[in-house]
C-alpha cells in the first residue's frame, strides 16, 4: 500500500465527491451525524482550505479525509449554545486570528491503523505552520464528537480538552486550550 496526501487545492473534483460517498457509508443518512452532499459541497465552495486526503496510490482510493473550516465569533457562539454542526458555514481562512473547527474525522475500514491519519495529520500541521509565517493565526480551536472513536482521536490525537456537555461515552465539544501548538509539535 502506497498512501499519499492530497492537500486543499489538491483535492479534485474526483476525489472530493469519493469524498462525499465515504462520508455517506460512514454517516449514513438515518444517523445524526449525515451531513447532506450539497452542505458539505457548500463548506468549500469559495476555498478548499482545509482539506486533507489520503489516497492509496496503489488502488487509486480514498482511504481517509480530514476536513477543517474557519468560523467566525457569531458563528461559535451559535454553535456553542446549542446550534448544531450543520448550521457551520466555512468563511475561510483570514489574515490575523482564526477559530477553526475540526469537521469530520473518517477513515475508511479497511485502512485503519495504517499511517493514512498520522499523515494528513502531518499536513494539517505543516499546512498551520505554513499559514503562520503568512500571518494567519489559530485563536481557538473545536470540534465535536459523535462517537467514541472520535472522542479518542480528539483527546489522544489531537491533545483536547473535553467541554462542559460531553458525555461518559465523550459525546461532545472539544476544544484545544494551546490552539494545538502540542499537537502541532508532535506531528513535525
Amino acid at each position: 500500500m502506497k498512501l499519499k496526501t492530497l492537500v486543499n487545492d489538491e483535492v479534485t473534483a474526483y476525489w472530493f465527491e469519493e469524498m462525499i460517498k465515504l462520508e455517506n457509508i460512514l454517516f449514513p443518512p438515518t444517523g445524526n451525524d449525515y451531513l447532506s452532499p450539497e452542505y458539505v459541497r457548500s463548506l468549500y465552495e469559495k476555498s478548499k482550505e482545509g482539506l486533507f486526503f489520503s489516497i492509496d496510490e496503489e488502488t487509486n482510493q480514498l482511504a481517509g479525509y480530514f476536513t477543517v473550516i474557519f468560523i467566525d465569533e457569531e458563528q461559535k457562539k451559535h454553535y456553542l449554545n446549542g446550534g448544531h454542526f450543520s448550521e457551520l458555514q466555512n468563511i475561510g481562512m483570514q489574515k490575523g486570528e482564526n477559530i477553526i473547527y475540526l469537521y469530520t474525522i473518517a477513515v475508511d475500514e479497511k485502512y485503519r491503523g495504517q499511517s493514512c491519519m498520522k499523515d494528513m495529520g502531518k499536513a494539517f500541521a505543516h499546512f498551520l505552520d505554513e499559514k503562520e509565517k503568512e500571518g494567519y493565526f489559530v485563536k481557538e480551536v473545536y470540534a465535536e464528537a459523535v462517537s467514541q472513536a472520535g472522542a479518542k482521536s480528539l483527546t489522544k490525537g489531537f491533545e483536547m480538552s473535553p467541554m462542559q456537555d460531553v458525555n461518559e461515552q465523550g459525546i461532545g465539544h472539544y476544544e484545544s486550550k494551546d490552539q494545538l501548538v502540542k499537537y502541532r509539535k508532535k506531528m513535525r
